[in-house]
Formats: C-alpha cells, sequence, structure tokens
C-alpha cells in the first residue's frame, strides 16, 4: 500500500461487554468496568500494550442473541450503563492511546425495533418494505427453502398472524432482516454510523455483512444448497441467493463513502465466506471494507504446514490495496486455549500461538482473556443461554483468584472457573515467564521494528516439517519467525541465511544472545524471533 494506516499497525482486542468487568455487582460486565480496567490494556499505563478496543454490541436488546438483537441503535442498555458512560470510556481510552471500534449490526434488528413494530402493523405501513416480507407458497408454508443459520430456527421465515405474510430472519425469529434494497434503510443506517462517529468512535466492526442483500427475487437456493445453513457449507463456485449477493459491493462502498467522510476512520468486517478471492473482493478497489477477517486460522488443526498454508492463501489473493488479519479465537467459537490442548500441550502453544500471531503480515485480533490463556469454561445446561450454544467462549474475564475470579462482587452471570490455578491477571502480573509477559513483550518488540508491521513476508524452507519459518523485512531490518509445532527437538535448515544473527525473543526463558541459523535449533515447542546482521 502506498502509505500506512493506524489500523495496519494496530493490535485489536475484543470485549463481550457481559463479561468483562462489572462494576456495580449485578453479575453483568459493564462499561464503567470496562472504563476501570483500560491500564490492563494501554501500553502508555504498563500495560498489555494493544492499540484499539473492539467493543461488541452494547445497545438495548432484549437478549434473544445476546446484543446482536438490537432494538434502538443509538443508546446504551441500561445493563451497560448511559451514552454518559460510553462517552467517558471513549474519553478514557482516547486518553491512554487507545482507539475503540464498535460493533455494527446492519443485517437485522430485533423484533422489538421501533422500526419493526412499525412494519408489521399493516402491510400499508409506510417501513412495511423496511424488512424482508413475502407471501407464503402455494402450499402455505414457507417463501423458499432459505434456512436460519442457528439450526434451532429451522427455516428463516416465520409467519405473522396480523398481515398474513411471512418475513426473513436469517438468525432467531427475533431477529428480522432489514431490506437493504431500500434506500430509505441505507439512509437510517447512514444515520446509524454518524451518530457514533459523531461521538469519536474511531470505526466498526461490521456484523455479517456478507448477509445483508438477498436475491430480491427470493428464489430457491439450488438443490445442492437446500441445507445450507452458512456461507462455510456452500460447494465451491455455487453461488447461494441469500448471502454474498454481488450487489452487497455497492451497499460496502456506500457504507464507506459514509465513514470516508471522518478522518482517520476505518472497518473491518465479518465476512463469513470461505472462498479467498471471494473474500478479498470486499475490499472492492479500496472503497469497501477496510480488512476483512480472516477465518481460515479457526479451522486449522495444529500444523506448522497448514498454518503456512493458510498464510499463504491470504498473500496470493488479497489484492495489493487490501491488508491481512488474523486471529484465533472470538466471541462465536471456541477458544483456542482449549482447541490446542488435545494432547495437554495447550499452554506451551498458547506461546507459539501468540508469537505466530503477533509476527505475521497483518492486523491481528486478539479476544479478551487470550493473553492470559483462558480456556472454555463448562457451563452446565441450566446456566446456559445463547441459541447456538456459545456461551463457555464468552465466560467472565479471570482477574484474580477471589470469587468469581475477581469479574463481579455477585453473582456471575455465567459461571467462573471454582480453581482457575495461574489463569489469571493477578497470578501472571509479576510472573516474568507468564504468558501476559511474553504477550508484552511480543506488543513491544512490534512497536520497536519496523519489519513486524510494514515489513514484507516470505516463507521460508525449513527441511522440517514440524516447523513454520518466515522472514518479515523492512530496508535493513530483517527478522526471522521459527516456531517449533512439536514436542521434539527440531532442526531448521534454511539456505541462504547468515551463518548467525541475534536472538530478540524466544517463547522459552532464554536472554537476547547470538545464535547459529546454519542450522538453527529449536527446543520442544520453542519458537524465536532473530534479527539477522544488516
Amino acid at each position: 500500500m502506498d502509505s500506512r494506516h493506524w489500523w495496519q499497525d494496530a493490535v485489536f482486542y475484543q470485549i463481550y461487554p457481559r463479561s468483562f468487568a462489572d462494576s456495580d455487582g449485578d453479575g453483568v460486565g459493564d462499561l464503567p468496568g470496562i472504563t476501570a480496567n483500560l491500564d490492563h490494556l494501554s501500553d502508555m499505563t504498563g500495560g498489555l500494550g494493544v492499540d484499539a478496543v473492539w467493543l461488541s454490541p452494547f445497545h438495548p436488546s432484549p437478549g434473544a442473541d445476546f446484543g446482536y438483537d438490537i432494538s434502538d441503535h443509538c443508546a446504551v442498555d441500561p445493563v451497560f450503563g448511559t451514552l454518559s458512560d460510553f462517552d467517558e470510556l471513549l474519553a478514557a481510552a482516547h486518553r491512554r492511546g487507545l482507539r475503540i471500534i464498535t460493533d455494527l449490526v446492519p443485517n437485522h434488528t430485533s423484533d422489538q425495533h421501533p422500526w419493526f413494530s412499525d412494519s408489521r402493523s399493516s402491510r400499508s405501513s409506510m417501513r412495511r418494505d423496511w424488512y424482508i416480507w413475502a407471501d407464503p407458497s402455494p402450499d402455505g408454508g414457507p417463501p423458499n427453502n432459505w434456512l436460519s443459520c442457528f439450526p434451532a430456527a429451522g427455516s428463516a421465515w416465520t409467519p405473522d398472524e396480523l398481515t398474513g405474510q411471512y418475513y426473513l430472519h436469517s438468525f432467531t425469529r427475533h431477529q428480522p432482516d432489514l431490506n437493504w434494497w431500500n434506500p430509505q434503510v441505507r439512509a437510517a443506517f447512514a444515520d446509524v454510523m454518524r451518530f457514533w462517529l459523531n461521538r469519536g468512535v474511531d470505526g466498526f466492526r461490521v456484523d455479517v455483512p456478507h448477509r445483508i442483500l438477498k436475491d430480491p427475487e427470493l428464489r430457491d437456493n439450488p438443490p445442492a444448497l437446500a441445507g445450507l445453513r452458512r456461507a462455510a457449507q456452500a460447494p465451491s463456485g455455487v453461488r447461494p441467493r441469500n448471502l454474498d449477493h454481488p450487489g452487497i459491493h455497492e451497499v460496502m462502498r456506500f457504507m464507506r463513502r459514509v465513514l470516508d467522510s471522518y478522518p482517520d476512520r476505518m472497518m473491518v468486517g465479518e465476512v463469513g465466506v470461505t472462498d479467498p478471492l471471494r473474500l478479498a473482493a470486499y475490499s472492492g478497489r479500496g472503497d469497501e471494507l477496510h480488512l476483512a477477517f480472516n477465518f481460515a486460522f479457526w479451522s486449522q488443526p495444529w500444523s506448522a504446514a497448514r498454518f503456512q498454508e493458510t498464510v499463504a492463501v491470504a498473500e496470493s489473493t488479497l489484492p495489493s490495496h487490501a491488508w491481512p488479519t488474523y486471529a484465533l479465537s472470538n466471541h462465536d467459537l471456541p477458544r483456542a486455549a482449549g482447541r490446542y490442548d488435545h494432547d495437554g500441550h495447550g499452554p506451551e502453544r498458547m506461546r507459539l500461538a501468540a508469537m505466530m500471531l503477533l509476527t505475521l503480515r497483518g492486523t491481528p485480533f486478539l479476544y479478551y482473556g487470550e493473553e492470559i490463556g483462558m480456556a472454555d469454561v463448562f457451563i452446565p445446561a441450566t446456566d446456559r443461554f445463547d441459541p447456538d450454544g456459545r456461551d463457555s467462549q464468552r465466560s467472565p474475564m479471570q482477574w484474580d483468584h477471589s470469587e468469581h475470579c475477581g469479574f463481579t462482587t455477585g453473582r456471575p452471570w455465567l459461571p467462573t472457573p471454582v480453581a482457575p490455578g495461574t489463569v489469571s491477571v493477578a497470578a501472571q502480573r509479576d510472573d516474568p515467564g507468564s504468558l501476559l509477559h511474553l504477550y508484552r513483550d511480543l506488543l513491544a518488540l512490534r512497536r520497536r521494528h519496523r519489519a513486524l508491521t510494514g515489513g514484507s513476508y516470505q516463507a521460508m524452507e525449513t527441511g522440517n516439517d514440524g516447523v513454520f519459518a518466515f522472514q518479515r523485512r523492512t530496508g535493513e531490518d530483517r527478522l526471522i519467525i521459527a516456531l517449533n509445532l512439536t514436542a521434539a527437538p527440531a532442526t531448521a535448515q534454511m539456505p541462504g541465511l547468515p551463518a548467525a544473527g541475534r536472538r530478540l525473543h524466544s517463547t522459552l526463558p532464554r536472554p537476547k544472545s547470538s545464535t547459529a541459523l546454519d542450522p538453527l535449533q529449536l527446543a520442544p515447542h520453542e519458537g524465536v524471533i532473530v534479527q539477522l546482521p544488516t
């Protein structure tokens, strides 16, 4: 890219507000709780050293999809606080050098949103066409074969007795889909964006942009896609009619124009398509999304070859004006610390994963608690709320070893571990060998070495299937990152390198020192960053 932008060099930290910190003892995390713990995140206050915070929804919501069923896009749900609390959070973050992006949910609203209440009041309502309504099929059933992406919801259509038509919902029946073919809907959402941009937010994470537009004729999905619930299930080369519609790119350009009317803002999209070329298309010609999440890491086994292949696909398919992203976990997926702990090596692997994530070319996204190695928490059936079974990865932040891990003085909305062991901020804060300290060190290293933010990426041949190695370079700053993803010592043969370099960091407790590169010897589960001589 011709010039650098803050979001290219930034490391983002996702906060699920219900689960980060509870300030008032009601058992639910809130905005003042986040504000009180910003020092944990900011380098200016000796914290983790991230650059930006992504806040999952905190808007008024009946809770059918825990914040993603919004009933007022321009307000704060009282459970999280007030607009004044949000303004204070934003100001406190900016004082600490942290940027804030918020969730923008354009595909649907809550069925309790005033827009939908008006729309369903009669077929002649002025907002009737703000949502997607259709007559029953000839047999009286749903208008077509589209399915909700939540299995429990079944069809993507729900009948409305008052008006005798069905309304479309890609998620639960309490989340009716908006009709983005209607210019009034676009204008209304432009106003929503401006409301938060005027308050000073630094951008948005756009929820499921690939679902915003559907086939205007509401035709059935082809037989090969009749059971499709998510884009990842679509066979290669077959395009569904209820998501990833070609017209979505004009909508993305519309949203980008609104954003670009404010200086230095950005948006990242949760584009749930697996075809890398179709994913890359959401950057347009540099006039659509600034960033699109790369979901590929989340489905990979613990394998050097598979990680290297994932990066190679991103590097080869993204156009020159686009920029990669990488993440290991989020609020919708099992946490990486548990995913990769199938044989008891999870803690060592999380150190390697941290080094990989923070040294690749692209923008990293961390999920709250990832910096201390939080894993999914077992949630008894009686305590589960989420319609798609995602409670375990949304458990409260583990701050210390007090009751409820320091998250709340009340009864937490989801259970916390009875004995978190060393997986807490308090246990790791002063331990130089902890995962938290490794994250701090790696983030500091990113700030010192331009090669780790703006440098080129080159995969390295190692002669060892268990080692993922690559070079980051800008000017004379050349770094080799080598990750031994096995439980055995490894030798990496990397032709063309100098005989030795300076080891800047290791995932093991090793000092900075000269290290041989011909070959490079790695201990079990060791990752290293080596600076090459100029």
